[in-house]
């Protein structure tokens, strides 16, 4: 049997060692990775807390509602609940059993600032770079030398919040049964493909499973985002619903109002934004409880897997409630009430409303601090699949998607809304990447609508009368830039809207912003009927980036930016659907794969700067300004929390880098 490298955190700066021309040394360890302005210090298991301190944990304590619950015999004590291998929290303050954690969501699917404690929980987490690997619901991930193997250990004896047991049988059901079902996932994930070859899943005991692929795979070992895709359901729960496992999937799916069993299936699976089953079982700290039209409640998991370093079961909050409200007006006169717990990226709080945030602090009985972010704040594409030749064509040259990054002021854009705590820079990978090249982030990055006139001069397209540049066909070259007001950050900002339809107006380009429900954008992009799409840019660091099957945030069918719809299907389904792309856009498509498929230091780095060549020279995706600050809230009397310095990796599991289930209020 080969023989296996044992890794509970995986660093970058390791990666000489783990991939170099040496394999003698082995990576083992229980040193957690902090991330910026957070206190806490995970220990994976109590054997691991015990070497690190000398400590062992021989008493448990459990939430007042529990314990009542114990007693009455409706829930077993928490020593028979907490699994074998449960984790250590060493927090700041040893917390206090009691209250809600309250936050606001934009209507009933939209996104709210503790959405990361709520939605499935991940097998690993990771720090605010992407840096390391920190295990959670797993205790422990091994691979071997060749990177063509991987193990996946759990935590033996986790139960599901329903107090069923928590297997290796679970993510056997997800893989075989749910990726590998058509009805259900028509596309499988390119993640699962390296070589085009799909991974084979195996079943080693109850608590491990093997991985075995089909090339060295890289990015399933030194980029922690990559885990991230590795999933499970709960089949005790969902086979119900399942034809494979119920002949009569197809009667109960009409019964319950959907014309197939998968529809229901998927219905019933469903645990992130748009939830409805309120009983399916849950891994994380807190799961649904009820639903209505105006509030989301989730209960604490009295199976949670984590304690603190006296025994105590988290979480230590009761509840998270979830207020549905009509607008992020409503959102910000909560925050300035001091009605919501918490308030960050998913609350919209931007910079450009600092001030009135400060000014409330006393009356809102809030801490207002500044964190940072990794990320491009608002990034812009050009469909280049449109379904208007002419348009197509236009979006094609890349000398049209040069002038048009040309022509924005970025400078003007940082100081304006961000306060001038923004970097402009195009579109591309985080700074500290070990890759990097300046002359990415500068690549057409300054503002000049002098050498943005000429470009569209070279490319023919005159100006009429009124000053508006003449398509091919003789009409007005006028395009329409969708975008929802009613969500968060700077994709969402009207002024910013504005500001755009004046820079490439200035250049002769007629560009109308229209705001739009983000669901009837999502159909457009879809259909491909977008001309330009909006979005933010994040995991733009080098554990997040290096995503095989071209990242969530760069590929053509993000439903944002949607700059190849068709194209993106071309690829995914290896050119049996979709259209052929043209050749710069192949290019992208199989550098990345390449990129993915490297082994070595040299070859990885080779082949990582061979990419972002690419999107720096075709501009394949534009942006705007990145690594700005932005405002955070929290209200007085939650503790151990984060701090001053505290860092925006993505914005929607960004809290979990500081593990709310060990926040508390104060008594």
């Amino acid at each position: 049997m080969r023989r296996f490298i044992v890794i509970l955190l995986i660093s970058t700066f390791l990666l000489g060692i783990l991939f170099g021309n040496s394999y003698a040394q082995l990576v083992t360890g229980s040193k957690f990775t902090r991330s910026p302005g957070v206190s806490v210090v995970l220990y994976t298991t109590p054997e691991e807390y015990q070497k690190a301190t000398g400590k062992r944990i021989t008493k448990f304590s459990e939430a007042p509602e529990l314990a009542e619950l114990v007693k009455q015999g409706k829930l077993p004590p928490v020593e028979k609940r907490l699994p074998k291998d449960f984790m250590v929290y060493k927090t700041e303050n040893i917390g206090q059993y009691g209250g809600d954690l309250k936050t606001a969501s934009v209507g009933p699917a939209g996104g709210h600032d503790l959405y990361c404690m709520t939605d499935p929980q991940p097998f690993f987490n990771t720090d605010a770079y992407a840096k390391s690997v920190i295990p959670y619901i797993a205790k422990k991930l091994e691979y071997t030398r060749d990177m063509k193997k991987l193990r996946v250990y759990l935590r033996e004896g986790l139960k599901w919040s329903d107090g069923n047991p928590f297997t290796a049988d679970d993510i056997m059901f997800w893989w075989n049964d749910i990726v590998q079902n058509k009805e259900l996932t028509p596309v499988i994930s390119k993640v699962w493909m390296p070589g085009g070859k799909l991974a084979k899943f195996k079943k080693i005991d109850d608590y491990t499973i093997e991985i075995s692929f089909w090339a060295p795979y890289r990015p399933m070992i030194t980029s922690p985002t990559v885990l991230t895709a590795l999933s499970y359901a709960p089949a005790h729960y969902l086979k119900k619903w399942h034809k494979k496992y119920n002949p009569d999937a197809d009667k109960i799916a009409k019964q319950e109002g959907f014309d197939a069993w998968y529809k229901a299936f998927a219905f019933h699976r469903d645990a992130g934004w748009t939830q409805q089953d309120t009983n399916i079982p849950g891994l994380g700290p807190w799961v649904m409880e009820k639903i209505t039209t105006t509030q989301k409640i989730y209960r604490r998991n009295p199976y949670f897997f984590g304690v603190d370093t006296e025994g105590n079961q988290l979480p230590y909050i009761d509840r998270i409630i979830v207020d549905i409200v009509a607008n992020k007006e409503v959102v910000t006169m909560k925050l300035l009430g001091g009605e919501l717990s918490v308030g960050g990226y998913m609350s919209g709080m931007m910079m450009k409303d600092f001030t009135l945030y400060k000014q409330n602090e006393d009356k809102g009985n809030y801490r207002i601090f500044l964190y940072e972010s990794l990320y491009t704040e608002v990034v812009f594409s050009f469909n280049q699949a449109h379904p208007d030749p002419v348009i197509k064509k236009i979006f094609q040259d890349v000398r049209f998607r040069q002038a048009m990054s040309l022509a924005i002021n970025r400078d003007e854009i940082n100081q304006f809304l961000m306060g001038g705590t923004g970097i402009p820079t195009q579109a591309t990978v985080h700074p500290t990447c070990s890759f990097f090249k300046k002359e990415w982030a500068d690549a057409y990055a300054k503002y000049d609508p002098k050498e943005a006139n000429r470009l569209l001069d070279d490319m023919g397209l005159k100006k009429g009368p009124d000053g508006t540049r003449l398509r091919p066909d003789g009409k007005p070259l006028e395009l329409t830039l969708l975008y929802d007001d009613a969500g968060v950050g700077y994709r969402s900002d009207t002024d910013l809207m504005l500001l755009m339809k004046k820079y490439w107006g200035d250049i002769g380009v007629k560009v109308e912003p229209k705001a739009m429900a983000r669901r009837l954008i999502n159909a457009r992009a879809l259909a491909g009927e977008l001309d330009i799409g909006v979005w933010s840019h994040p995991r733009l660091v080098e554990g997040a980036v290096y995503y095989p099957g071209v990242e969530l945030h760069w590929k053509p069918n993000n439903s944002a930016l949607a700059w190849g719809i068709p194209y993106a299907l071309w690829y995914d389904t290896n050119g049996k659907s979709g259209e052929e792309p043209p050749a710069y856009i192949k290019d992208f498509f199989k550098a990345w794969d390449n990129w993915c498929l490297a082994v070595t230091d040299t070859e990885y780095k080779k082949r990582a700067q061979a990419l972002w060549d690419l999107q720096a020279k075709n501009l394949y995706i534009i942006g705007t300004v990145g690594y700005s600050k932005w405002p955070l809230l929290i209200k007085n009397g939650l503790l151990n929390t984060p701090k001053e310095g505290f860092i925006l990796a993505e914005p929607v599991r960004w809290w979990a880098i500081s593990y709310p289930e060990q926040w508390f209020w104060k008594k």
